[in-house]
């Protein structure tokens, strides 16, 4: 049934009275009358589709306002004209052009309108987006500088200085603010009067419940315009949302009453269409009309035009799906998550959220296997040993090494061009002199005479039982360690002399350090050939390099072959076995060997990092991103690239600096003020390739007109936002022809993915025509969809398992393990950053489910087997639904419901 639906008490209350008087009561059925003749109207055009421009007897010709610097297009003097016609009516309306038609420009244009030639100068109220605010106040000092305007942001001691003497006449004719401000000084902004009262991105007040609708529709603004290039998202009941904030007083049906209220324009329109998508019905003609009825009350209130329609001249736009391999170390990440026998009983079980974390891990792996697991950095094994069980075997080691002899003869002495001592003269006769004085290892067996009677080369018998016995023993033992002793001391001794030998003579050096001079006795020798054979080149400098000559020499050697990481790691030499280094001696080898030199082959032996280049050829995705850059590249081309996850961006960066690209960034923890600059510099400088962003990024009035290919890393959760970010690229003022291209890794969940968007797309676009009723397709999940017969087979899974059957498999949660779930799909640093991006308009979040669950006035209860049993009202729907006592049934609703609480900020 149709009543009348007050906005305010009074009027409520002027409804109740029963002692109406009699003038007020013909001005009732005056008024009822006209509304019956405005109804004959709309129902006459009920079987006509929604215009693109409005009708004739609507529009008024005007000239552009004087004062407005800019050009306006065909469409947009259309949509200037209708504005104004809606102005002239009193009537409210939504502007819901595509995104990048211009529905800035027709705004200003509105306003300029009324100031130069209804002499209305405002004050008006613009409410946007935190994001584009500062983007509004470009544009209004640009095309009507005329206008005092005043952007409304900043700490609150700011605001109340802005607020300063706004009250007085002409202290401004816009103000700019944000969703976020408006609500925090609503007190402030109620008490003064509004002549307009515009919303940008109008869907933030979708959710008739939310605090945000409640606070805007209590403003007091003489008339309101809608800005929106999304008017439906998830369901109609958004769309009624808008439609009665623009009339409170309620919408105009062709029903028996006046009025239609909430739950007659969701029994008239949303349930029908929206059973009708979720189970895949062909539209009939009862459907039709349906559809045509919607549109016939849209009409006179929304316009809405698409760039095909209205933009002839605007550059075509292709859209195309690029099949990406899965390399052999994502097949691998990818084969072996299926497999474990986690993910099959995820899956066997059927839990929503835990499958949506099968889900990301899935596309993890798709996107770059390092987001699944980062390939590791090697190092040697090492652990402190023990003092007492490695004291023995470390000075057993040290001793052999101390006393054997180095194998000199064995070396290879052409490799690091030297000579062997035994080819050259070894040294002078002074030095040779000096070391057979120092020599005094034949002298040490002289040191030490035994006693007399003790045989050192016979041991005694060890014989505990007699003393004499046993100290002839002790004192054999004694002396033959003291004989041990001297004979290793003459050994190092004899050792370190011989090690002063030099490689080459004192002779030999002295030769080779004079200057190069040919030796000719007698004039005629100058011209013989055979005496250039004594000549005496400085070669030494070429023999014999410095250790930083060398260094340079050996670099690409080193880092070459320098990779092979030992794995342990040997533990330095013990202290106790040999007397420590004095600060001379660590000096004296520093200046030799420095230490900075040794520092790099120390390293990569010790420490291995992985491979730069793995970085592309561990994924498929950016391997065909590496041939599409160059080819832009070379063709002139500048390029767009969204992706979902705020990792992949930085997975991008470190590729595109890898590559040698420049390129520019933008996610959402940009700072407000420095995304117009960026925008702009990329814009402005055809030398920067790749402009990197986040479909979360916010933003949505971002003009990156200067890029003519977008390219899709991933396709995000949510249709809506990768359409309004390749509008970005597509919008007026673009030259060229936009190629877009989306990345799908194929026999994945991606490729299955798309094909299960593609349905709900065709059958959107086959309910709504040129409409925006997008429902997201994951609120209707099954994770076999997802999958294909193989994969299936694999798992064990029928895939041809019927509803019901599906329905016994799906368990009730509680909704502390659904908040479990939900934080453990996402990474850590994807959750923050989702949340940093929403955080300029932090209320977006807030209250936007769908339908309240006591709405239809039911109270629901959950029995044991998961089932869902409803009483009163909601008794009659639930024999309407074929799915009311199934758990499929309630799974369904209860994502429905629940869906923007949990996942508002996918």
């Amino acid at each position: 049934m149709l009543a009348e639906q007050e906005a305010g008490d009074e009027a409520a209350e002027g409804d109740e009275d029963e002692e109406e008087d009699a003038g007020s009561a013909s001005a009732k059925e005056e008024e009822e009358e006209d509304e019956d003749e405005e109804r004959e109207g709309v129902e006459g055009d009920a079987d006509d589709e929604i215009s693109t421009e409005p009708s004739d007897r609507q529009i008024q010709h005007l000239r552009p306002p004087f004062l407005l610097r800019a050009t306006l297009r065909p469409y947009q003097q259309a949509g200037l004209e209708w504005l104004a016609s809606l102005y002239t009516g009193g009537v409210n309306g939504i502007l819901a052009d595509e995104m990048g038609l211009g529905k800035t420009i027709q705004t200003i244009a509105l306003l300029a309108h009324l100031a130069c030639d209804k002499g209305q100068w405002g004050p008006h109220l613009v409410v946007v987006p935190t994001s584009v605010m500062l983007n509004w106040e470009m544009e209004f000092r640009k095309f009507f500088p005329g206008f005092k305007l005043l952007t409304y942001y900043g700490t609150q001691k700011e605001r109340k200085k802005k607020r300063e003497g706004w009250s007085a006449e002409n202290a401004f004719n816009v103000c700019i603010t944000s969703y976020q401000l408006v609500l925090a000084d609503q007190h402030i902004f109620r008490r003064k009067p509004w002549h307009y009262l515009i919303l940008d991105e109008a869907h933030h007040i979708k959710n008739f419940r939310s605090q945000r609708w409640q606070t805007l529709l209590g403003f007091n603004a003489r008339h309101r315009l809608l800005l929106t290039g999304t008017p439906l998202q998830n369901n109609l009941m958004e769309l009624w949302s808008l439609l009665y904030f623009l009339m409170p007083h309620g919408l105009i049906t062709d029903g028996s009453g006046p009025f239609a209220e909430h739950a007659d324009f969701q029994a008239w329109f949303s349930n029908p269409m929206e059973k009708a998508i979720e189970n895949g019905e062909v539209m009939d003609a009862e459907m039709q009309a349906t559809v045509n009825k919607l549109h016939t009350i849209l009409r006179p209130y929304l316009l809405r035009r698409l760039k095909a329609e209205v933009e002839k001249q605007m550059p075509g736009k292709t859209e195309s799906v690029i099949y990406c391999r899965l390399s052999k170390r994502q097949r691998f990440l990818y084969d072996d998550f299926m497999a474990r026998a986690q993910t099959r009983e995820t899956l066997a079980s059927g839990h929503f959220l835990s499958i949506i974390n099968c889900l990301m891990q899935l596309r993890k792996v798709c996107n770059h296997p390092d987001l699944f697991e980062t390939r590791p950095v090697v190092t040697s094994f090492s652990m402190h040993r023990s003092v007492v069980t490695g004291f023995e075997p470390s000075e057993l080691l040290v001793r052999k090494r101390l006393l054997d002899e180095a194998p000199i003869a064995k070396m290879d002495w052409s490799t690091l061009t030297l000579v062997k001592p035994e080819q050259e003269e070894s040294t002078s006769s002074m030095a040779g002199q000096l070391r057979t004085r120092l020599d005094a290892s034949g002298s040490f067996p002289a040191l030490y005479q035994p006693p007399a009677g003790l045989d050192l080369s016979v041991e005694p018998p060890r014989d505990v039982n007699s003393i004499a016995c046993w100290r002839r023993h002790h004192a054999w033992q004694q002396h033959r360690a003291t004989i041990s002793r001297l004979d290793r001391l003459a050994a190092v001794n004899h050792r370190r002399i011989r090690a002063s030998t030099p490689y080459f003579g004192s002779t030999l050096l002295r030769f080779l350090r004079q200057p190069s001079r040919e030796l000719a006795l007698f004039p005629s020798d100058v011209d013989r050939p055979e005496r250039e054979l004594l000549s005496t080149p400085s070669l030494l400098p070429s023999l014999v390099r410095s250790n930083e000559q060398r260094a340079e020499q050996l670099a690409d050697t080193i880092s070459l072959y320098g990779f092979a990481t030992p794995n342990v790691r040997a533990h330095d030499m013990a202290q106790h076995a040999l007397p420590g280094m004095t600060q001379d001696d660590i000096d004296d080898i520093e200046e030799v060997a420095p230490a900075e030199l040794l520092h790099l082959p120390a390293t990569k032996l010790t420490v291995a990092f992985p491979d730069r280049s793995l970085l592309q050829y561990d994924c498929g995705k950016l391997q065909k991103l590496d041939e599409l850059l160059r080819e832009c590249r070379a063709g002139g081309h500048r390029v767009l690239i969204f992706t979902q996850m705020t990792k992949v961006l930085d997975i991008l960066e470190e590729f595109l600096s890898y590559q040698g690209h420049r390129y520019l960034r933008l996610d959402g923890s940009t700072k407000i003020e420095q995304r117009q600059i960026i925008t702009e510099r990329f814009n402005s400088n055809d030398k920067i390739l790749a402009f990197i962003s986040s479909t979360r990024a916010g933003g949505l009035g971002i003009n990156l007109q200067g890029a003519d290919t977008v390219i899709f890393y991933d396709s995000d959760w949510n249709p809506a936002l990768d359409r309004q970010c390749q509008d970005r690229a597509h919008r007026i003022g673009q030259t060229r022809e936009v190629r877009i291209w989306r990345f799908v890794t194929e026999h994945s969940i991606e490729e299955n993915m798309l094909k299960k968007a593609n349905q709900k797309r065709k059958l959107d676009q086959m309910v709504i025509a040129d409409g925006e009723f997008t429902t997201d397709h994951l609120q209707k999940l099954d994770w076999r969809d997802y999958l294909d017969d193989g994969q299936l087979a694999e798992l064990g899974v029928d895939a041809a398992t019927n509803d019901a059957q599906k329905a016994e498999q799906i368990p009730t949660q509680s909704e502390a393990e659904i908040r479990r779930a939900l934080a453990a799909a996402e990474d850590e640093e994807d959750a923050a950053a989702a949340k940093a991006a929403v955080a300029e308009i932090e209320m977006d979040r807030d209250d936007f489910g769908a339908e309240d669950k006591q709405a239809s006035g039911a109270a629901a209860s959950f029995t044991k087997d998961g089932l869902v049993q409803t009483a009163g009202a909601g008794q009659k729907e639930a024999e309407e639904d074929p799915l009311a006592g199934t758990a499929d049934g309630w799974m369904i609703r209860w994502v429905d419901e629940d869906w923007d609480e949990y996942f508002g900020w996918l």
